[in-house]
């Protein structure tokens, strides 16, 4: 009896572990769908996209055909003449929807983020696939980085065949995102001193995608990976961000770098090498005796309180026991004889 039982519970064990590998293998089956196979609505972990939606961007020549096979009713066509298509979309996972037609175009090409290309083919030569069926699977792309990604689809002249696409799917955490992409800076123009550094911010559409920075000359101004700006010599540099995702959308901003300047020492004595002549915006003239490289260190200043409205608003000059003091914006001219 003992023996028996045992012998019963072991062909029992065995029974559920074969029960139970079928049904993990019907389940992957269900969730592994093949290239031609009808699927009507997404499969769980995916959502669908119809062909209108307008974040897909169709060339002139694509026009609507309605048709009661197609996913909401209609799917976007091209005829005979080469043609594109182009979206954006954030997520890891990609499928395209046609009928499968002998009418349908072979040798179209995607180009998931510029990478290599791959083959559409709306017409798998693979046997028993039902044609004039809609949606039928055309194309998948799984394992992307979670991530914007721009897809391209390059789509080639045939007279007499179309290429269309019926819809699309991405998987659940994924979705289409606006092709009109564009990236702003806050600062339009700034100037920096040599070794002085700046922070711009960029702003894109939509949020959050990433961009590169460059500068137009490193010589001139660097700019890190997060838009921090530092001049290195005196110069002029653009400095750009540019979308990472394949549209090119970029903003620059016209970098300004000036000598670091010092503050104006302490007056000498005059020397007597000249007289420099300040007069002021009230109609006041000013008059000093200075020396040649008193004038240079004025005439420095001045310039570079024009330039970067941070440096010294005053200027000082030695009159005797006493220190007289120039403000910049009081200047109206000045002339040294």
């Amino acid at each position: 009896m003992d023996k028996y039982f045992k012998k019963f519970s072991i062909i029992f064990i065995m029974l559920l572990a074969i029960i139970g590998v079928g049904a993990i293998e019907k389940a992957t089956q269900v969730n592994a769908a093949t290239i031609g196979q009808q699927l009507t609505q997404p499969e769980s972990g995916w959502k669908r996209y119809d062909d209108t939606d307008g974040k897909i961007i169709y060339g002139s020549d694509f026009f609507n055909y309605p048709l009661s096979i197609f996913y909401d009713g209609t799917a976007k066509h091209n005829i005979n003449v080469a043609s594109s298509i182009k979206f954006y979309f954030y997520g890891t996972e990609l499928r395209l929807y046609d009928s499968i037609a002998p009418n349908r175009k072979q040798g179209a090409k995607i180009y998931i983020d510029s990478n290599e290309a791959e083959n559409i083919s709306a017409y798998p030569a693979s046997s028993g696939i039902t044609t004039g069926v809609a949606p039928c699977l055309i194309y998948e792309k799984t394992g992307l980085t979670e991530k914007v990604h721009c897809v391209y689809i390059d789509i080639p002249e045939d007279n007499g065949k179309y290429f269309a696409l019926d819809c699309l799917d991405i998987d659940d955490n994924g979705y289409l995102i606006d092709s009109k992409h564009s990236v702003t800076l806050n600062e339009s123009s700034i100037s920096l001193n040599v070794g002085e550094s700046k922070q711009l911010t960029e702003t894109t559409t939509p949020a959050g995608v990433q961009v590169t920075w460059k500068s137009s000359d490193e010589s001139v101004a660097t700019v890190d990976e997060n838009g921090n700006v530092t001049g290195v010599k005196e110069g002029q540099v653009t400095i750009t961000a540019t979308i990472n995702d394949g549209s090119n959308a970029s903003a620059t901003c016209t970098v300004n770098v000036i000598p670091k300047s010092t503050e104006p020492t302490e007056p000498q004595d005059p020397t007597g090498d000249g007289t420099l002549f300040i007069e002021l915006v009230d109609g006041n003239i000013k008059s000093y005796d200075v020396s040649s490289q008193e004038v240079t260190n004025f005439i420095n200043w001045y310039k570079n309180r024009d330039l970067d409205d941070s440096q010294l608003p005053v200027y000082k000059f030695k009159k005797g026991n006493y220190t007289d003091y120039v403000v910049h914006d009081k200047i109206d001219w000045f002339e040294v004889r």
